[in-house]
């Protein structure tokens, strides 16, 4: 979302409606301030946006944003709440029966769509619905049959309403110029709406521009003035060489040698230690790892930081340069149950270890913030500070350490990763994954819903050990990088994941992500064997009750602040699991 239109547009927008929802025009011009009933169906309303991913809070105020950021999205949720209470002011009678009425009708309203509606264009199709039913009800009906100058009849009408309900329906009616401005406002309403920051709206994070903006300006002269260092960090020069493994690093190929690598490319091996018997609660084992009960102590390193999820690179003692993620952002409880998975499965994966915390020596307070900053105005001093102590020490309690899967990336100059339509060409004549497995890391991905699966959250690399001495790799393998976006739609919602079907066309056992956000990006349509249906519901069928708990226990997703109560149960996500695995066995061959 541009800064314009988050600083500008939507408080423009939703202060207008705020002010214009309580106008009435009658004898005189009056101001109506909200009830306490409107202010409540204000509140409603706005978690029926979040819920529905029409709204996300986390694109207005994380601890990834600046302060001033975070200011301008406070002020956006604020005018949103005020217009969202005129609304309701500007809809609702003001007093009497129909007062309750009115009001009963939109909590009910509110409460169905809360609990029914899942997506940001539908409950945007049910709100209009809803508005357009009682502008009609109140700006038409209502001031039409209780207009002075009506006939005898409608005054006979009215007088019976009265009588009936024993004086409770009254209405005073308002000048045409009420209905006029109502108008004008619900249309304005719904426009701010449908500009609001959505689940669904992609960040793009190479969209950075090369000149400064005149907001980016202010927005350093404050950081400079009000807030210098970020959190006070000493701006020091970017390492220029790094110890350890990177994804980032190792030759480029030409397109022809990684189009091979990818001919031949495995995508599964039978898993190291039995299904049934991995434990779930523990790190991946291995030299260098860590355990849950670790605090490690790294020194900051100023490297950019991409994504969303809140990042910063650290040197160890030893030397190995590791990355930090850390806050309660939902894609780090995703990643770390999605890798998990993988890796017993016999899927490539990243390693993801849950430590107790990370004590960063030279740490700002919000490192990747601090990062950003600096990549945005390409200025250190504003963002990193400078004079800071260099032994300070942030801590970042119950963080997760991610190194790479051992090995080196096949890149051409064209660019790295791989699409999932590419998955074709593996061709198991060429020493590449049967079908079978392929199919089977399809409906895996389909599984988890993977739907943010563009080409660099896919890897190919050539693992460590298995290297031509001429050059090229005797067993490429292809596997997922970033597994962040995942357990929903969108990321971490047990709700939307639960009634997710597997199954696009239970019939022709076709599996489709177009429902998911960005239609399914590089993920086609595809019909899968039904040997790959076999080989991943045997392998899912071996995970125990126990284990799946331990999984969605250990890695906190339960502890991941939802929408539902229930998600914090990890019985609940259990349940939903098995039901998916119930998707793929329990049914009757596939066609193919």
């Amino acid at each position: 979302m541009s800064s314009v239109r988050e600083a500008i547009v939507l408080p423009g927008i939703f202060l207008t409606v705020a002010l214009m929802g309580g106008l009435r025009i009658a004898g005189t011009v009056r101001l109506v301030p909200p009830s306490v009933v409107d202010l409540l169906l204000g509140m409603a309303l706005l978690g029926t946006l979040a819920r529905a991913g029409a709204l996300a809070p986390d694109r207005l105020m994380h601890a990834t944003r600046s302060g001033l950021e975070n200011v301008s999205g406070l002020l956006v949720i604020g005018a949103l709440f005020a217009a969202s209470s005129q609304i309701f002011n500007l809809l609702t009678p003001e007093h009497g029966l129909l007062f309750v009425i009115f009001s009963v009708y939109f909590f009910i309203q509110l409460m169905t769509t809360l609990a029914g509606v899942t997506s940001r264009t539908s409950v945007l199709r049910s709100l209009a619905v809803l508005f357009t039913a009682a502008f009609v009800l109140r700006f038409v009906v209502l001031e039409s049959m209780y207009a002075p100058e009506g006939g005898l009849l409608k005054r006979l009408t009215t007088t019976l309403l009265q009588g009936v309900s024993l004086g409770a329906i009254e209405y005073q009616p308002n000048a045409p110029g009420t209905g006029y401005a109502g108008f004008f406002t619900l249309v304005l309403f719904m426009i701010g709406l449908f500009l609001l920051p959505s689940r669904e709206e992609r960040a793009d994070v190479n969209s950075l521009q090369t000149t400064i903006p005149g907001h980016v300006i202010v927005r350093v002269l404050a950081v400079t003035l009000i807030w210098p260092g970020c959190g006070g960090v000493s701006a020091r020069e970017q390492p220029t060489g790094e110890r350890g493994p990177s994804v980032h690093q190792g030759p480029q190929h030409r397109k022809t040698e990684r189009d091979e690598a990818l001919r031949a490319a495995r995508v599964w091996h039978a898993p190291r230690v039995p299904v049934a018997d991995v434990d779930f609660t523990a790190n991946a084992p291995g030299a260098g790892g860590f355990l849950p009960s670790d605090v490690i102590s790294c020194r900051f390193l100023v490297r950019p930081a991409s994504g969303t999820t809140p990042k910063f690179q650290c040197e160890l003692p030893d030397g190995r340069i590791v990355k930090v993620k850390y806050g309660g952002n939902a894609e780090l409880h995703a990643e770390v149950a999605a890798t998990r998975l993988l890796d017993a499965l016999g899927f490539g994966a990243d390693r993801m270890y849950v430590v107790r915390s990370v004590q960063c020596a030279g740490c700002p307070r919000f490192p990747f913030h601090a990062l950003k900053c600096s990549a945005l105005i390409g200025l250190e001093r504003p963002c990193l500070g400078t004079g800071a102590d260099p032994t300070h020490i942030t801590t970042f309690p119950t963080a997760v350490v991610e190194r790479p899967m051992d090995g080196a990336p096949i890149e051409s100059d064209g660019g790295g990763g791989w699409s999932w339509f590419e998955l074709d060409r593996i061709d198991p004549g060429g020493g590449g994954s049967s079908r079978a497995e392929v199919d089977a890391l399809r409906l895996l991905a389909v599984v988890l819903a993977h739907w943010d699966n563009k080409a660099v959250n896919q890897r190919l690399i050539c693992p460590t050990g298995r290297e031509h001495p001429g050059g090229g790799c005797a067993e490429p393998l292809a596997m997922i990088q970033d597994l962040g976006a995942t357990f929903g739609p969108l990321k971490v919602d047990l709700h939307n994941w639960r009634t997710t079907p597997v199954w696009a066309d239970r019939e022709t056992c076709t599996v489709s992500m177009k429902t998911l956000p960005y239609a399914g990006g590089t993920f086609p349509d595809r019909q899968i064997s039904d040997a790959g249906r076999v080989l991943l519901a045997g392998l899912l069928q071996q995970i125990t009750a126990r284990q799946l708990t331990d999984l969605f226990t250990a890695s906190r997703i339960v502890e991941f602040d939802q929408v539902s109560a229930e998600g914090h149960d990890a019985a609940a996500w259990t349940r939903a699991f098995q039901d998916k695995v119930r998707q793929i066995a329990d049914r009757t061959p596939c066609p193919l």
